[in-house]
């Protein structure tokens, strides 16, 4: 089990588990930070406790992806002026700073219980500077989506043996919905980096090319799926839809 925190506190340490961020502050608090940090793997991350001197929260989770994006989206927000948040990253900023004000801190924690980052002011900060690396990437795409908003500028695909966001363009995604969860790709990244600390801002696709077919019964089965006879033997979306279909007539 991962398990991952975030402390909400002062300088007189004021704050308790019993006299704490109010309830209907810190649940739309959750809500972003989920939408923010959500990996579309469909795992569960709970909130095991809170506890401490100050307002402390535990988050629990099987999911590795959970962990990577806390930890970049509170880099980004302590490093980046707002403007530069992705969408979900910026709600859940604007929606800290309202509960911070000009009174409280935040600071997360990783796995190990190190510190990631101390959040004090959000808002206009020097642009910081970047550099850009590259990598590749072998897996099969495990989920293709935009955030809340169908209509995004961005949108993003998780890669099973990746466990961060990698944004495409709309040319991209036409052509990735081919081979969603059906085949093996070999992608080509370009990640822009921060100069403070080196971590990953965000990812592109550069470009990616297909080295090998699954079955789409296998794939599925990997995630818990129970209806194998319906999927036997299809390889493609559309081989499902006909069958799911012809069932019905």
């Amino acid at each position: 089990m991962i398990k991952f925190s975030i402390k909400i506190d002062d300088q007189g340490h004021s704050l308790s588990k019993e006299n704490g961020i109010a309830i209907n502050e810190i649940g739309p608090l959750l809500e972003n930070l989920f939408n923010a940090i959500d990996t579309g793997k469909g795992y569960k991350i709970t909130l095991g406790q809170i506890r401490g001197n100050c307002y402390a929260l535990d988050f629990y989770t099987e999911d590795e992806g959970y962990l990577t994006n806390f930890i970049t989206v509170h880099k980004n927000i302590e490093q980046l002026p707002i403007d530069e948040l992705q969408p979900e990253e910026r709600k859940y900023a604007t929606n800290l700073k309202l509960i911070l004000g000009e009174k409280y801190y935040l600071k997360a924690y990783d796995n190990e219980s190190v510190e990631i980052a101390a959040i004090a002011e959000i808002g206009t900060k020097e642009l910081p500077s970047f550099y850009y690396t590259t990598d590749t990437v072998y897996g099969i795409v495990s989920e293709l989506g935009s955030g809340t908003n169908l209509f995004a500028k961005k949108k993003h695909i998780y890669v099973d043996s990746v466990p961060y966001k990698i944004f495409i363009s709309k040319d991209q995604d036409l052509h990735l919905k081919l081979y969603y969860g059906t085949h093996k790709l070999r992608i080509e990244l370009k990640q822009r980096r921060s100069l403070i600390d080196g971590h990953i801002v965000n990812s592109e696709l550069e470009s990616f090319v297909v080295i090998e077919q699954g079955n789409l019964s296998d794939n599925l089965s990997k995630e818990g799926y129970v209806d194998f006879e319906l999927i036997k033997d299809t390889n493609t979306i559309e081989d499902i839809l006909n069958r799911i279909y012809a069932v019905r007539q």
